[in-house]
């Protein structure tokens, strides 16, 4: 018994495409476990733990605007000195590859512009580095090393490159699609030393060590720290050799391990330092750990004592070294981020000398666990070491709205309840505002710090002026100019009214603590002929607001819209009328207003070309056809008029009108062939009414396909051609008459026939208004001259159809009888 299973075209394609995919996956998997191999031996022939992160391959979008990007996170682990990224991107079969484009940056989105747009004005981009990675979709690998990345969140945003404006019809040619997988090979140090920092006075904690060509250390630093002072005392050189008295090099780095070539890293050479003791003083970012990295040279190994001193700025409380209760400090609380545990190297060479003999030390190793032991018990008279130049600092509220990346940050509230609006900084130190962003939940949007001077302060005598620094993790003070070498700089003054008011705009903020120091001055005229200020402090205005695009606007030319990539949400312009650009602001590929009105009232007039196929209509008592007609022309004109940029009119829901337009253009074409095919009226309502609801089926399963359009014409012309045929053999000669063949046929074909081919394969983004009113105008013409004549009312009934009138025998009176009518006495 042989069963055999017949396949329709929509079914075959679909497995034909499944089939290929899979093909295509096979063969990009066999490819990247191959190479992933390769890479692994690399990596761990330079020693260290090797660590792999693999993304599956994720389709990819040709690049108009943001919202095309695809997004892939990836999760850093700490410790790691290289991170090995390897991309491998395929095609559908049968498709050229196509250039793929990729950015990748840390903690946060990419902010780019591939098409080459202006960014806004005050808009800040380029805060961090960002990767950048060119390849092809032909399983050709391509590689990205990132040395020394910084652990956690990181963000990669990939794209087509694709230069092409053509409009493809679906169906009609290959359907390409492209796919990107990434697999990471990350190398993490394991020898890493935890050093105990020195916060009280009353101790002195020293690390003994020997470090011979490199070594790594790290500590912990919490909040409310001001400064960090690294003591490298007591070097003594191990091996005989005519070097410096300690010939070692300190680098420094926050939330990373130290890269040389970074500008992020501190490099500080303790050959150079004359004396016993080399000491490196480092602004530290709060509630992060810091690395260190010890190098001597090649063969030499020195020992030494090394001691980290942490400087604090709140002594009352507000960090995890002095809230604790009853004054204890454990070894878990000097690491809040992991326990001594699996996986977490011991405290080790601590030498602890103090004058008080309540403080007592026990280890914890790693098999004993918890509970953690007592470290250090300070005494009454403990005194923190305490920074002498502490500025005046405000930590803000975060207050949050109803919707994605909505929320703003305001002082603290007062003794009454109420929050400040005004704030008065001194002249004497520089002030400082902190707040901080959460991760994924807050980058996704655009960040707004605006600054103003009170328009209340007396100008009489002088001018004030206040510099800004906005700066993430760590605080920055402004020069004498006003300028920042790290963050983005704010500067207002009061000379005239517009400089009074500024705004920074940050799109796509990093997570963590950022930070908005504050200088005023006073000057004459001139901002260089700076004088001492009559008053001690100057009264600002500030703002620091989140909101989805720019401060949830694009502009005129442009809407605001959030996508889901990969899980992430995100918001981005979407620019209309030929606006680029970030804020879809960037002019110089805009559409004139002309041409923009000159393709609305293209697109929506040329469908008058229907008003002659729907007179005839009516004229030749297609009454059913000329319905069908009126609807296209209606549907067809307000759709284009809802779909326009900038010029436009939505009758309904754009969503709706599309499918009343592909609906009533492909009925159309139904009820055109079968009104020319010359049908009985029984056969010809019942094809009224199958086609009616086939073409709704095929239009909202899939209205822009191919064969949504090629299978109701397909059935009607055959219905045509056969009925046709019969009626040539019934009446032994040519149907229809020739001259409705040369006047009506030929011409009507050759119009249908020209529209078809200029929608299907001379449309462009850039002349559609004018292909596609071209198609409007030759497919009403093609109707018109298609449109059969007026036939008869016996042809109409059909030849072999007989009308049995109603017999009168069957039409007899009924007689009923009736009695007269009395009311009841």
């Amino acid at each position: 018994m042989v069963c055999r299973v017949w396949l329709g075209p929509g079914v075959a394609l679909t497995l034909a495409r499944a089939l290929t995919l899979a093909l295509t996956l096979a063969l990009t998997l066999a490819l990247a476990h191959h190479t992933l191999s390769a890479d692994t031996h690399h990596l761990r022939d330079e020693g260290g733990k090797v660590l792999y992160e693999v993304l599956a391959g994720r389709q990819v979008y040709v690049y108009r605007s943001y919202k095309d990007v695809q997004i892939f996170h990836f999760s850093v682990p700490a410790h790691v000195s290289m991170a090995l990224y390897n991309f491998t991107a395929n095609d559908s079969l049968a498709c050229d590859p196509r250039s793929i484009t990729v950015f990748l940056q840390a903690e946060s989105y990419p902010v780019v512009n591939p098409d080459g747009a202006e960014y806004p004005p005050r808009l800040w981009v380029n805060r961090s580095q960002v990767y950048e990675v060119q390849l092809l979709s032909d399983l050709s690998p391509s590689y990205l090393s990132v040395p020394y990345p910084v652990a956690g969140d990181w963000f990669m945003v990939a794209f087509i490159n694709e230069t092409s404006n053509r409009i493809t019809q679906a169906g009609l040619f290959p359907s390409c699609h492209s796919w990107l997988q990434t697999e990471v090979t990350y190398r993490q140090e394991e020898n890493i030393v935890n050093i105990v920092p020195e916060i009280h006075s009353h101790q002195e904690i020293q690390l003994y060590q020997q470090v011979e060509e490199s070594q790594y250390y790290r500590f912990y630093v919490p909040l409310s720290t001001w400064l960090v002072v690294v003591n490298i005392s007591n070097c003594v050189i191990l091996n005989d050799g005519d070097m410096p008295s300690c010939p070692v090099t300190v680098a420094f780095r926050t939330r990373a391990l130290p890269n040389l070539n970074s500008t992020n890293t501190v490099i500080h050479k303790c050959e150079d330092v004359i004396g016993d003791t080399c000491t490196i003083e480092v602004d530290p970012e709060e509630d992060a750990w810091h690395y260190l990295k010890l190098t001597t040279p090649t063969g030499m190994s020195v020992q030494l004592s090394m001691a980290v001193k942490l400087f604090l700025c709140d002594a009352l409380g507000g960090n995890i070294y002095h809230s604790m209760s009853g004054g204890k400090m454990t070894m878990n609380q000097l690491s809040p981020e992991e326990s001594l545990g699996a996986g977490s190297p011991p405290f080790v060479n601590l030498s602890i000398s103090d004058a008080d003999d309540t403080n007592n030390i026990s280890f914890v190793t790693k098999e004993q666990g918890l509970p953690h032991r007592i470290l250090f018990m300070p005494t009454q008279n403990t005194k923190q070491h305490i920074a002498e130049n502490c500025w005046p600092r405000h930590n803000l509220v975060k207050k949050t709205f109803g919707g994605n990346f909505v929320f703003e940050y305001d002082l603290p509230p007062d003794e009454n309840g109420s929050v400040p609006l005004l704030l008065n900084i001194t002249s004497a130190s520089p002030t400082l505002l902190a707040f901080h962003l959460e991760p994924i939940i807050d980058i996704g949007g655009t960040l707004s710090v605006e600054l103003a001077i009170s328009p209340y302060m007396n100008v009489s005598k002088h001018n004030f002026s206040v510099a800004g620094c906005v700066a993430l993790g760590l605080r920055e003070e402004p020069d004498a100019s006003g300028q920042c070498s790290r963050g983005h700089s704010l500067l207002v003054n009061t000379s005239t009214q517009n400089d009074a008011v500024t705004v920074l705009l940050i799109p796509f903020p990093e997570p963590g603590s950022w930070y908005l120091t504050l200088t005023p001055t006073c000057y004459l005229i001139n901002a260089s002929e700076v004088v001492e200020c009559s008053v001690n402090e100057v009264t600002v205005v500030f703002s620091v607001t989140s909101a989805s695009c720019l401060q949830g606007k694009c502009g005129r030319y442009g809407s605001c819209v959030q996508y889901i990539s990969g899980g992430f949400i995100f918001s981005t312009c979407v620019c209309d009328a030929g606006y680029r650009g970030w804020g879809c602001t960037d002019s110089s590929q805009a559409t004139p207003n002309w041409k923009l009105l000159l393709a609305t009232l293209l697109l929506t007039l040329s469908n008058l070309f229907f008003l002659p196929a729907i007179i005839l209509a009516v004229k030749r008592r297609y009454f059913s056809e000329a319905i069908v007609y009126a609807f296209t022309m209606v549907f067809s004109t307000f759709y284009h008029a809802c779909d326009q940029e900038t010029y436009n009119f939505c009758l309904m829901r754009l969503s709706v009108m599309q499918f009343c337009d592909f609906y009533s253009a492909i009925f159309s074409f139904w009820v055109t062939l079968i009104a020319m095919a010359d049908l009985p009226y029984s056969l010809y309502s019942f094809l009224h009414v199958a086609g009616a609801l086939i073409v709704a089926l095929g239009v909202e399963y899939d209205r822009t396909g191919l064969w949504v359009f090629v299978v109701p014409s397909a059935s009607a012309f055959f219905i045509m051609t056969s009925s046709w045929i019969w009626h040539c053999k019934y009446q032994h000669g040519c149907y229809p008459a020739k001259q409705y063949w040369l006047t009506c046929l030929l011409p009507g074909v050759l119009l249908a026939v020209t529209g078809l081919i200029c929608y299907a394969f001379f449309e462009t983004h850039d002349n559609y208004y004018y292909v596609h009113s071209l198609w409007h105008a030759t497919m009403a013409l093609a109707i018109l001259c298609l449109l059969p004549p007026r036939r008869e009312k016996n042809d109409r009934s059909g030849s072999d159809e007989e009308v049995e009138p109603l017999s009168r025998c069957n039409a007899q009176p009924h007689i009923i009888e009736t009695q007269p009518y009395s009311p009841a006495p």
